[in-house]
């Protein structure tokens, strides 16, 4: 298996599971250790999700994983893009968690907008 693994799914519920089991058997080929495996599946659960909400139905989504000193994970979709803010729930708030989950578990991570929307993160695997 390569240094990248890329994916254009449905925009739909599916994509979520679909995107989720894809990176894990990534990363069990290569011997990513658990804790790092645990935090990149949950928040490619995060970001995939977002897409799926907010981009265009019509369309897909597409997920790049490359491996290399660390993880990084690259979600793109149609979707007329945002501007990341600070999480304005509340704590019991069912919704809204995934961009704060990404800052708070990732290395570093950004948005990119030039005509898709793109939401990109790191983890170091040691």
């Amino acid at each position: 298996m390569g240094d990248n693994v890329t994916l254009r799914l449905p925009a739909s519920p599916a994509a979520i599971s679909a995107a989720r089991a894809a990176v894990v058997r990534a990363a069990l080929d290569r011997d990513v250790p658990d804790d790092v495996l645990d935090t990149l599946r949950l928040l490619v659960s995060e970001v995939v999700t977002n897409s799926v909400r907010h981009g265009v139905p019509t369309e897909v989504v597409e997920l790049a994983l490359t491996f290399n000193s660390e993880l990084r994970v690259e979600v793109t979709d149609y979707g007329e893009g945002f501007e990341p803010e600070p999480r304005a729930g509340g704590p019991d708030d069912a919704g809204g968690w995934g961009l704060y989950l990404v800052d708070r578990l990732a290395e570093r991570w950004g948005v990119q907008r030039n005509g898709v929307t793109r939401v990109w993160f790191s983890l170091a695997t040691v």
